[in-house]
This record gives structure tokens, C-alpha cells and sequence, in this order.
């Protein structure tokens, strides 16, 4: 508290030029014993009180004399920021009962009373009381209030807490019935502090600590059981068995590892630090991190909260292996825990070597089973259509036995990854899965393409031999695509094998054997290609124990937008793009189309169209032109208008009486875009104000 909370602001000011009449009167109206009396330049001169006024009567003065000659020059001044305490001193001190408030510049800024003092006295008071009644009821200990007479006044919170009473409970009782082994007297008449007593209050054993208050005024007992003290030292030396544990562990390590507090400075190392700096623990704990490693960056990770590890870092000319780890409690770093490896660093650089090589073929493992295991499900042949989703279940169920299979359908309907599905749900999946493309081999490199040959089996043979495709099959599956053009001579072969499960390697006298299951495609009527010779009837009959045959896309239009989904996020994947999805006219343009192609003609179309659009949807502008060119047969307008008997492949004749778009032609692409009125009138390929007309003619609102 200072002065100016405890002054009495707006006081008269009496001049020294003022007679005593005047004096007189100002007392009286301010009701005070004393007033400043200032100078011509508005500085305190002194103050005239009630004392120097009788003195003047006794003098026999006159009123209408000047008051100067009764001005009280010894007078206490203070400024406004003097604190209470300052203003109580100097007051003691005083002839007078008033003070007068100055500024820096000696002028009045009003006056202090003892009256003032008194108040001020009070607040003081209070507030220091409110002050003490918190930290009596925040004490995590016990504190009772005995009286002079032993009778109990007050229990804090705590204490109620630790003897299980209410705190109004014990008020007004002796303090000797309800605590017997707890004698005050002697403490009361010597007035000396006392620790350390045992006793039991309200059946709880505690430990006290008695103070007296003044001289035989009573006592303040301070309190706390005995069993939360004896929970505190086992918690203590639980705490120095861990950290004892904690030296033990980090001195096993063989990195220099210690720790830093706030302040950066060191609070624990192990012996291997010790051994680093070439000093004793006792020269390095306490002392600043700076001082013993230069360039240390500690500080700056206790003030990012940033982990740094494993870095390498220059000490003393050589390298070393560094870790800074911020210790963090309750949101704040306090610490940090530094580490350095200085020893057997070629040992680590080559551990380190060999943990990347495993961790290299650990993820080419991993890559490799993610491969195998996205082959493996039959889910990843998109279908709706019925046929098509009763071939996958009857290829799954034969999947599981070991008989060839014959996969028959048009160019990129997707015989390789009927063949891949088969073989991943086959008993042979953790076998290789073996491609040939039979089309692609040329005719003088078949046989050894397919047998192997060992070394010097001809000329230019590769040195050691090279096994065949049968043999890298071995234990799997070998899937011959293009079957239907294979030659003759190999084909009698290709039997012999299917048959014995055993071949001859190109410059070999001996056969081998092998496991392996054979699956076999081709876009062809192989049945006509026994007619024409071109195709060995026995093998025809090995290869088509189980025959499916794949429907080409025109068969499934129902297909088409499914697919076109899936390769969409396939290909966004791909490419970063992130094409959400297509207009109804695309799905119409698509739908339309015959996809001589197939599944592979959808997907280069739609990898086409999601590298060059612009937009987050694919639109029709974004399709080839071969696919949006209205005049082409299978278009868009073609199939809305083909059922109503008119054809698209002439423009609408002017003023034309007989109108070739009819209202349902009209209601139906509507219906497709949704009511969008633009990508109707593109559409029927018409402009937007001639399908407003329509519309308005057909009353279609």
C-alpha cells in the first residue's frame, strides 16, 4: 500500500499572505487540525495548525494579522509512491500529528492524518489476514490454533484432511481430551519452539511441530501423519534405487552419455564420459556443458525441443556419432540428454552397412509380397456382368487343383490377369508365376527359350548353360500367351512335357523333371487351327481340360463405367492427378463405343485423357476425337436416336418440316446429364438455342 491509496486528496491550501481570520475559517470548513500553507510559486511552506493558532490567541494577536508568523516549517513530507511502511516511520518520528503529499516539484498534492494511518493500519491488517487465512488453508500439513486456555480455535483444511474430522468439529474443545500425549504448558511458559513430538490425535499417529504465539497467548500446532512421511521416504529411496539402476545401466553403455538442466548445465554422465574428456565425475557435474565440449548445440535443442540424432560432428579434430535428446515434462523441456560414440566407429559404419543391405532386401521383400499379394485376389478383375462374375467363381474353384487351363477371348480382355489370379489362388502360389509370350520368341530360339540348354550346347551359348522357362517354372506356373502361334515342332514337345512332366535341356542327355502347372491363352479358334493343320489336335484337346472364355467389353457394356473408375484411381495414383470422377457424357461417349481394343483400349483411352485435361472431372472434350466425332457409327446421338428410326449421318436439312429429334430423344438425354441443358444440346449435337425451341415446342418447360 503507498501513500496515494491512503492521503486525503482536495485539501484547501492556506498563502502566507493569508491573515489568521482567514486561516480560521478554512480549519473550520475543512474540519481538519491542520493546513499546507505555500508560497508565491505554489511550493510547501509549512503548515498552519490548531496549536499555532491558540499559541497566537495567548500571543494576543490580532485576526486580521498575517498567519506567516505561525507557520509550522518542521513538517513530514512524502511523495505519493512512498510505501506504508516508510510513511509509519517518519510519522513516529513526527512533532506533528499531519503529513502533507508533494510531488517531485514541492507542490501539495494533499495531506495525511494520523486518522489515515489508523485506516491505512486496518487495510493493512486485513489484507495481510486474508493472506494468511489462504496459505493456512492452502498448507499441504496440519495446523491447529491453540488459545492460551488449550482450547482448540481453528484446524485448516489439511489437518481436517489428515484426521478425517470436520474443520468446526474440534472448535472450542481441549486440546488435552482429544489429543492426551500433547502437553502446551511447558511451551507456553518458555515460549520455545518444539519439533519432533509423536503423538495421536483422533486415533491418527502424527508428527508435530509446536510454536508459540507472543508470550502465553497460546501455541499453533503444525502437523502430519506419520504415514505420509514414511510413503515420502520409501518414494525417496524407491527414487535412489532408480537412480542408482540408471548409473548402472548408462556405465554399461560403451557412447559417452550425460545430461544437462535448464541452465546447460551438467547434472549426470556415465564412466564412458568420464573416459571421453579425461576427467574425474566430480570435475564434470555442475559445470557448464560449453566449458568442457566446444560446439555442442545442447542449448539450441533446449530451446527448439528438437531431437537431434546420430549426426556426425568434429570434436577435437576427429569424428564422432552425436545424439542430443530433449528431456520434456509436463509440456517444457528441462533437459537434455547428450551422447556421443567415440569408440569402435568402424564397427558401427559397418553395422550400419549391413543394417541398410537388410533393410534393402527387407523392403524388396516386403514390395515383393505386396506385389504377390495385390495378384493374388480375384477382386482385382472388375465385373458386374453375370456371365462374367460366374467365370470368376468357376476359375477361383479351379484354381485350387492342378489341371491345365485353357484361357480363350479377344486382345485385352484380360487373359494375363485371369491367369495371375489363378495362380495366386492355386496350391502353387508360393511357386513363380512364369510368362512366355509364344509371339514373340523367335522360331530358331524357342527350344532353348523354353528347355534350357547347358554349357556348350552351341555356339554362342552362354557359359554354364541357362535354364528354360519350364525350369524357372519349376513349382509354380507357366503361362503361355498366344498359344495358337507356336510351331509345330515345339508343340509336340510342349505335349511330351504336359504329359511325362519331363524335358530335355538343349545339349543334354539326360531329362529333367518338373512341377508345373500350365495355363495357356490365345485370342484364336484353336479348334479351327486343327481344321487348317496349323494346330496339333492331341495338344488341343492337353491344353483344354478346363476352358474359360472371356467376354470382349461390348458384351459387358455394363462393365465399362466400373472399370473406367478403378483405372481412373489407378491412374491417379500414377500421375499426381486427382481426377474425381467423369461427366454423364463421358459415361454416355463410353458406353457407346464398341472397344474393338477392349479392357486394354479402355484404359490407354483413359490414361490419354486424365494427362491431358485440365479440369478435376474428365469431360467429353478431354476423350479422342475418334470417340466424340458425332458422324462415326456406335456415337452418342446414334444410340439415342437409333431406336426411332432416323440417321445422324447428314446434317438437319433448313426450315426442314420433318423434325429428326424427337421429344423422347429430347426427354432422354436430358435425363442422362441430369437436366444440364448445355451437355444435352452437345449431346444431340445441336446448339443450346435450337433445344431451347424443342423444348418450348414439346412444352418441356
Amino acid at each position: 500500500m503507498s501513500m496515494r491509496e491512503m492521503m486525503t486528496r482536495d485539501v484547501p491550501l492556506l498563502d502566507q499572505d493569508d491573515t489568521l481570520a482567514e486561516g480560521v475559517a478554512q480549519l473550520r470548513r475543512a474540519k481538519l487540525d491542520a493546513l499546507p500553507v505555500t508560497g508565491k510559486d505554489g511550493r510547501l511552506l509549512g503548515i498552519f495548525t490548531k496549536a499555532k493558532l491558540m499559541d497566537a490567541f495567548l500571543a494576543g494577536a490580532q485576526l486580521s494579522e498575517s498567519l506567516s508568523g505561525y507557520v509550522e516549517s518542521r513538517v513530514v513530507t512524502v511523495q505519493a509512491d512512498t510505501p506504508y511502511a516508510e510513511v509509519e516511520r517518519r510519522v513516529k518520528l513526527s512533532p506533528v500529528g499531519t503529513g502533507v503529499v508533494v510531488d517531485s516539484e514541492g507542490k501539495v498534492l494533499g495531506i495525511f492524518t494520523k486518522v489515515n494511518m489508523i485506516a491505512a493500519l486496518f487495510k493493512e491488517a486485513e489484507q495481510m489476514a486474508a493472506k494468511l487465512n489462504s496459505i493456512y488453508a492452502a498448507l499441504p500439513h496440519g495446523l491447529m490454533v491453540v488459545d492460551a486456555h488449550d482450547r482448540i480455535e481453528r484446524l485448516n483444511p489439511a489437518g481436517a484432511r489428515i484426521l478425517g474430522v470436520n474443520e468446526e468439529t474440534l472448535k472450542g474443545c481441549s486440546l488435552v481430551k482429544v489429543c492426551p500425549g500433547l502437553d502446551l504448558s511447558a511451551v507456553l511458559k518458555s515460549a520455545q519452539h518444539v519439533s519432533g513430538v509423536r503423538v495421536e490425535i483422533k486415533g491418527v499417529k502424527v508428527l508435530c511441530n509446536i510454536s508459540p504465539v507472543g508470550k502465553g497467548a497460546g501455541a499453533v500446532v503444525a502437523f502430519q501423519a506419520i504415514i505420509d512421511l514414511e510413503q515420502i521416504a520409501l518414494e525417496l529411496e524407491t527414487t535412489k534405487r532408480l537412480y542408482e539402476t540408471l548409473k548402472t545401466v548408462i556405465n554399461i553403455a560403451y557412447e559417452a552419455i550425460f545430461v544437462v538442466d535448464e541452465q546447460g548445465r551438467i547434472t549426470l554422465v556415465n564412466e564412458a564420459t568420464c573416459r571421453f574428456f579425461g576427467k574425474e565425475e566430480e570435475e564434470l557435474l555442475h559445470h557448464p556443458v560449453d566449458d568442457v565440449l566446444e560446439n555442442n548445440r545442447l542449448l539450441r535443442t533446449l530451446k527448439t525441443g528438437m531431437a537431434e540424432t546420430n549426426e556426425i560432428q568434429m570434436i577435437r579434430g576427429q569424428p564422432h556419432i552425436v545424439s542430443r535428446i530433449p528431456i520434456v515434462r509436463q509440456g517444457r523441456v528441462v533437459g537434455v540428454v547428450g551422447k556421443i560414440v567415440y569408440q569402435k566407429i568402424e564397427e558401427v559404419k559397418e553395422v550400419a552397412e549391413r543394417l541398410a543391405e537388410l533393410d534393402g532386401e527387407l523392403r524388396c521383400d516386403k514390395e515383393k509380397e505386396g506385389l504377390e499379394r495385390q495378384a493374388a485376389t480375384f477382386n482385382r478383375i472388375v465385373t458386374v456382368n453375370p456371365d462374367m462374375v460366374r467365370l470368376k467363381q468357376d476359375a477361383e474353384t479351379a484354381a485350387r487343383g492342378s489341371s491345365t487351363i485353357l484361357l480363350t477371348g479377344e486382345s485385352g480382355t484380360g487373359k494375363e490377369l485371369f491367369a495371375e489370379a489363378i495362380h495366386h489362388a492355386s496350391p502353387k502360389r508360393k511357386g513363380p508365376f512364369v510368362r512366355v509370350n509364344c509371339a514373340a520368341v523367335p522360331e530358331n530360339l524357342l527350344e532353348s527359350e523354353f528347355f534350357g540348354y547347358v554349357n556348350g550346347a552351341f555356339t554362342g551359348a552362354q557359359k554354364g548353360g541357362r535354364p528354360g522357362k519350364f525350369a524357372q517354372a519349376d513349382g509354380g506356373t507357366l503361362f503361355l500367351d498366344e498359344i495358337g502361334d507356336m510351331s509345330l515342332n515345339l508343340q509336340s514337345k510342349l505335349l511330351r512335357v504336359i504329359e511325362n512332366r519331363t524335358f530335355e535341356p538343349l545339349g543334354s542327355n539326360g531329362t529333367v523333371k518338373v512341377d508345373v502347372r500350365i495355363i495357356a491363352a490365345t485370342n484364336q479358334d484353336l479348334l479351327r487351327n486343327v481344321e487348317k493343320g496349323t494346330f496339333r489336335r492331341d495338344l488341343y484337346y492337353r491344353l483344354n481340360v478346363i476352358n474359360f472364355h472371356l467376354l470382349p467389353l461390348r458384351r459387358r457394356p455394363e462393365d465399362i463405367v466400373p472399370l473406367a473408375h478403378v483405372f481412373l484411381e489407378q491412374l491417379n495414383l500414377d500421375s499426381g492427378r486427382e481426377i474425381k470422377g467423369m461427366s454423364p457424357l463421358v459415361e454416355m461417349i463410353l458406353k457407346a463405343h464398341a472397344w474393338p481394343g477392349n479392357v486394354r483400349e479402355l484404359k490407354n483411352v483413359l490414361e490419354r485423357s486424365v494427362n491431358l485435361g485440365a479440369a478435376d472431372r474428365l469431360e467429353a472434350e478431354d476423350l479422342p476425337l475418334y470417340l466424340r466425332e458425332p458422324r462415326r457409327e456406335g456415337n452418342v446421338k446414334g444410340v439415342l436416336s437409333r431406336s426411332e428410326g432416323w440417321s445422324p449421318q447428314r446434317p438437319f436439312p433448313a426450315g426442314s418440316h420433318q423434325d429428326p429429334i424427337g421429344k423422347e430423344s429430347l426427354a432422354r438425354a436430358l435425363a442422362i446429364v441430369h437436366g444440364n441443358k448445355s451437355e444435352a444440346a452437345r449431346l444431340l449435337g445441336i446448339s443450346r438455342s435450337w433445344l431451347y425451341e424443342k423444348m418450348r415446342r414439346y412444352n418441356m418447360g
